[in-house]
């Protein structure tokens, strides 16, 4: 029992006295071992911050068609409500008061939107024969009605270029579209003496039909959809144009891609005690699948804030005062100093101090010494215990004497 006592006692004192020469040992003289329980690894990741806000579908454009009555007195319709039309379609008939001077008029129309059709494919040749400076450039191209400004070399400047051209495109086919019935109403007046055919300039679906002979006359909407929502002002201050969308339809889950079109400058309604609403629109991307959508389906819209694509990324619970602890291939710790940018899902992203696929501690400890060595626990069920001594061409008898021999 006295053997016993005196056992317990120095192994008492040993720890104290280890423990105390731990504590005061300044400089690192000795070696403190840090255990790492748990651990992970830094990993790749698109990460994005989106905004979620209801909307729902609407048509593109509505376009109205109205009746002159100086022109002549109106004939018939060619067309019902909620008809399809395409470009060129009869709409309506009517009979001209007075040939010469019927035929003066469409002469002079014609001529206005010839000239119009001019100015726009002068438009098109001028920025289609354009090249992006590389240089850091502002340059203006003016066309009859708009100015197209172009900063510099960047991405956004091609961008806007291809958006110019795409919007003078169809420009000059609605033009052309208007030219080509106004060249056939001349045409079926010189034939007829009299009765005119008013064709359609458009595409679309026939919406109202005005059977008092009010203006407009006829109402056709474009088969073509957007998206339209409202954003609240803490939400209107993150959004800008061109900003990537994802418009889901409520009723199928159908997913359509777009991008913010416009985001109003003015509330809808401006109180002293309510809460300003922002209208928006989004644009969907040309060759969405839109067949078997219709104006007025809900919608969910979630805009694209902040996004990074293949990002080095880590658990947020796993980072420490914008510090990880990193498990070097040498076995020791290093306190290793990042920068994190989006911030989404409980993960931060690294922009610096570390890359994809770094071992780390996944949880910190009083215990963790930068520089330190660590031991892990052995995570038995990761052990291929079948495997164990079947290793060819290793010497496994070489390797175990090794190691008693260094201990």
């Amino acid at each position: 029992m006295k053997r016993r006592n005196i056992i317990i006692t120095l192994a008492i004192l040993f720890a104290a006295v280890n423990s105390l020469l731990v504590y005061l040992d300044k400089e690192d003289r000795v070696p403190r071992l840090s255990y790492v329980e748990e651990w992970s690894q830094t990993f790749e990741e698109d990460l994005y911050v989106e905004l979620e806000t209801p909307g729902v579908l609407t048509a593109l454009t509505q376009k109205n068609v109205y009746f002159d009555e100086d022109r002549g007195s109106f004939g018939e319709f060619l067309v019902n409500s909620n008809d399809k039309v395409d470009v060129g379609d009869g709409l309506f008939t009517y009979k001209a008061h007075d040939y010469y001077e019927t035929k003066s008029y469409l002469e002079n129309e014609v001529s206005k939107l010839n000239s119009q059709v001019a100015a726009i494919e002068q438009a098109i040749t001028d920025i289609s024969l354009y090249s992006i400076p590389e240089a850091e450039v502002t340059t203006e191209l003016e066309s009859e009605d708009s100015t197209l400004v172009i900063a510099n070399e960047s991405a956004e400047a091609d961008y806007r270029k291809e958006q110019y051209l795409a919007e003078k495109n169809k420009e000059l086919a609605l033009k052309e579209a208007e030219l080509q019935s106004l060249q056939t109403q001349l045409s079926e007046l010189e034939t007829s003496g009299d009765i005119i055919t008013v064709e359609s300039p458009y595409e679309g679906i026939v919406t109202e039909v005005s059977e008092s002979l009010n203006d407009p006359l006829l109402t056709i909407r474009d088969t073509e959809l957007k998206a339209e929502g409202e954003l609240t002002e803490s939400e209107r201050m993150k959004v800008q144009q061109e900003m990537p969308v994802e418009v889901i339809v409520r009723e199928d889950g159908s997913v359509l891609d777009g991008t913010v079109q416009e985001v109003s400058q003015s509330p809808e309604d401006v109180t002293v005690e309510g809460t300003s609403t922002y209208p928006l629109q989004v644009g969907l991307a040309e060759g969405s699948d839109i067949e078997g959508l219709l104006p007025g389906y809900h919608t969910t819209m979630a805009i694209t804030l902040k996004k990074a694509v293949g990002a080095t990324a880590v658990m947020d619970d796993e980072v420490y005062n914008k510090r990880i602890w990193e498990m070097t291939p040498e076995g020791k710790l290093d306190k290793q100093k990042i920068e994190t940018g989006i911030h989404v899902n409980g993960m931060y992203e690294i922009t610096k101090g570390a890359e994809s696929g770094q071992w780390i501690a996944a949880e910190e400890n009083s215990q963790f010494r930068d520089g330190a060595p660590f031991i892990t626990p052995v995570q038995l069920d990761n052990i291929q215990w079948k495997h164990l001594g079947n290793y060819d061409n290793v010497s496994w008898k070489k390797y175990f004497v090794t190691g008693l021999l260094s201990r």
